[in-house]
């Protein structure tokens, strides 16, 4: 019995272990390529669209892991390794952390300051992220711009051209990514101010206030991607990129 026991926590032991290092490669993978610029996924900004999936990446790997320990599966070890793995990947998603925070702010005792507090926190995060992704957004619009002129004058070093579209590919999955979560963000926000206003005799006007800003932030960063952007598909078609 007593090895029977060891066994069952070295297990459970290891199991905990892979949640952490599951959201750790998280971290490193969520929302981008490794062709994507550095700016986007190494600076210090990233964290604020992967530490929210790390986070989720855990919690839901910990939940399979400790659902297994309770079952009475034949073979425990196995059970948790698979669940750990599936845990990560259900908990890492945007609607995991949404939902996380929903609850939180369910609570009628929950003071309004905190949520606006968060808030707040989203917009002073995404302003400082923003320099980033506008930084490499203007970048990649002045590489098209190179390469249409010259596709124009037909001097064009295929093999170079074909490396920077890959580049600048792999940084449109990511931003559309972001642009995606920060919607994500923002209906959260928004459904909680209509959970508030449910509940009687809340003001939210503050918060609905730091919810338009960070609305704002997102349109403007939607339209300068679509703006930089623009050029990408007919010269990925005319250099035959797939």
């Amino acid at each position: 019995m007593k090895v029977k026991s060891i066994f069952k926590i070295r297990t459970i032991f290891l199991s905990l272990v892979s949640c952490f290092i599951l959201a750790g490669c998280q971290t490193t993978g969520e929302g981008g390529s490794a062709e994507a610029d550095p700016r986007l996924t190494k600076s210090d900004t990233a964290k604020f669209f992967t530490k929210a999936g790390a986070q989720g990446c855990a919690a839901g790997a910990l939940t399979g892991v400790l659902a297994c320990a309770l079952t009475n599966s034949s073979n425990k070890a196995a059970c948790m390794a698979i669940a750990a793995t599936a845990g990560c990947a259900a908990g890492a998603t945007t609607a995991y952390v949404i939902d996380q925070r929903r609850a939180k702010y369910s609570n009628k005792e929950t003071n309004m300051n905190t949520i606006i507090k968060d808030v707040q926190d989203d917009n002073e995060k995404l302003k400082k992220r923003s320099v980033d992704l506008r930084a490499v957004m203007q970048d990649n619009q002045k590489t098209l711009n190179d390469l249409n002129q010259q596709i124009r004058i037909k001097q064009i070093d295929q093999k170079t051209a074909r490396a920077q579209l890959r580049v600048i590919a792999a940084n449109q999955k990511l931003l559309d990514a972001e642009l995606k979560e920060l919607d994500d963000r923002n209906k959260q926000f928004q459904d909680v101010i209509e959970m508030r206003k449910a509940m009687g005799g809340q003001d939210v006007r503050q918060l609905q206030r730091q919810v338009d800003e960070l609305n704002a932030q997102k349109n403007a960063l939607q339209e300068l991607k679509d703006i930089a952007y623009s050029q990408f598909s007919s010269i990925n078609a005319s250099m035959g990129q797939s």
